[in-house]
């Protein structure tokens, strides 16, 4: 009789560990740790919310195998990323901490390795954590299963109770569960406020490990940090729904005869001018928009939104500027830069009256004549792209214009941050009306 009692527990532990029991929305997640391994395919494990602890941490799961068009793939992570930085630490504290894990199902190690690689999906642009896992059994693997992964792509939110949030393959659902999450927390709006400090007129130079004050209606310290090597700073989960801030710089003999001090995006692009205060500190008064401006998030009013705007304007000209991601040093198209020329192809189909001027940008690392020549191989290659995919070569200019049109500090010789270079290498889409 016990030898039966515990064969049935047995069998029943091991329906819940291999997900014969589906979750749905709403059920306790049976396991607070999943097996798998990582891209040195050595052995590790996710850790899940189990409610025990307060906090306001989501995990986002994202299931798919290699098997799959890597394009398709690449879009989605692209989406989840944008989606994700728009709730992490910016919009409520329903949902101020959120990991981003994806688990491909794959028997070879290598295959896996390879379309991390060709993605580009290790390069994150989520500001919070992701980890890239393998589930080396396949679609038959106990991380698989235990989440009832029945289709690929697929994507499970964990909420901070341990409790299934979402299951969809829909990334518009992902985003409408953020929202409601927020809507239910709205009166706890939260964000980073992040910048760099610069000094000087002709040539800017940060201020490195300064002190930098966040400080509110009353002038207390709210928060307090130092600039790191690249003038950086980063004050988090600033209450910004029911208060006003300044920013002030600490009092130092370096700056005291300096009488330009800027306040800038963590890219290099000047925001503002500090000015002194009646002490004679240097401080500045953030309004809402600012601390929009400063977040780290990206641009949402893509291509497509920004040509929407501008074909039912009066204007004959509109200059989109898109960052196309390449390979240091080369030319061809990654699957990341083509999910951007889609939209453009979209668009000029569209509107074939159109032309288009594709103008490149290098940063200022290398010499100058090999950035021009690169700037104008980009063009070419996303010009032929295009007319590949049936654009009329007629419709289309390339130009190169190298490292001649640095829009940050960043100069010939200047020491600066991968951010402020990466804001100088750039694709500049200038749509005609003819």
């Amino acid at each position: 009789m016990r030898k039966n009692y515990i064969i049935c527990i047995l069998v029943c532990l091991s329906a819940i560990c291999f997900g014969q029991k589906k979750l749905s929305q709403g059920d306790r997640i049976p396991f607070s740790r999943v097996e798998v391994l990582n891209k040195e395919n050595k052995e590790s494990h996710i850790d899940l919310p189990d409610g025990k602890n307060k906090s306001d941490r989501f995990v986002l799961v994202l299931f798919f195998t290699a098997d799959q068009p890597l394009k398709k793939i690449v879009e989605i992570n692209q989406q989840i990323e944008q989606i994700l930085n728009r709730f992490e630490n910016n919009e409520c504290k329903g949902a101020s901490q959120i990991e981003y894990v994806t688990i491909c199902a794959e028997k070879n190690v290598e295959v896996w390795q390879k379309y991390l690689i060709d993605g580009n999906l290790t390069n994150s642009k989520f500001t919070g954590k992701k980890t890239n896992y393998l589930a080396k059994g396949g679609k038959d693997d106990k991380a698989v299963k235990v989440f009832g992964a029945d289709k690929f792509p697929l994507f499970f939110l964990v909420n901070p109770k341990g409790r299934l949030f979402l299951e969809t393959d829909s990334t518009k659902a992902l985003e409408k569960a953020f929202v409601n999450i927020c809507k239910t927390n709205i009166s706890h709006s939260t964000a980073d406020i992040g910048g760099k400090l610069l000094m000087g007129e002709k040539i800017m130079k940060p201020l490195i490990d300064f002190k930098v004050f966040l400080l509110n209606q009353k002038k207390d310290t709210v928060k307090a940090t130092k600039t790191d090597n690249y003038g950086d700073f980063t004050f988090s989960k600033i209450d910004t729904a029911s208060q006003n801030f300044s920013i002030s710089i600490e009092d130092n003999e370096k700056i005291r005869s300096e009488q330009k001090i800027y306040l800038a995006r963590q890219n290099g692009e000047v925001v503002h001018e500090f000015v002194k205060n009646a002490k004679g500190n240097f401080e500045y008064r953030l309004l809402k928009s600012d601390i929009i401006e400063l977040s780290p998030l990206e641009d949402e009013n893509d291509i497509t939104i920004k040509y929407k705007k501008f074909d039912v304007s009066g204007l004959k000209n509109l200059s989109v500027t898109e960052n196309i991601y390449y390979e240091s040093g080369k030319f061809n198209i990654t699957y990341e830069g083509e999910i951007v020329l889609d939209k453009v192809i979209s668009i000029l189909n569209a509107n074939p009256k159109v032309n288009l001027d594709v103008i490149s940008h290098t940063d200022s690392q290398g010499d100058d004549a090999s950035n021009l020549t690169l700037s104008e191989k980009r063009s070419i290659a996303v010009v032929d792209y295009l007319v590949s995919k049936g654009i009329d070569k007629a419709r289309l200019k390339s130009i190169g214009k190298g490292e001649t049109l640095i829009r940050n500090r960043c100069l010939n010789g200047v020491a600066c941050s991968n951010k402020e270079h990466e804001h100088n290498r750039r694709t500049e889409f200038y749509f005609i009306k003819n």
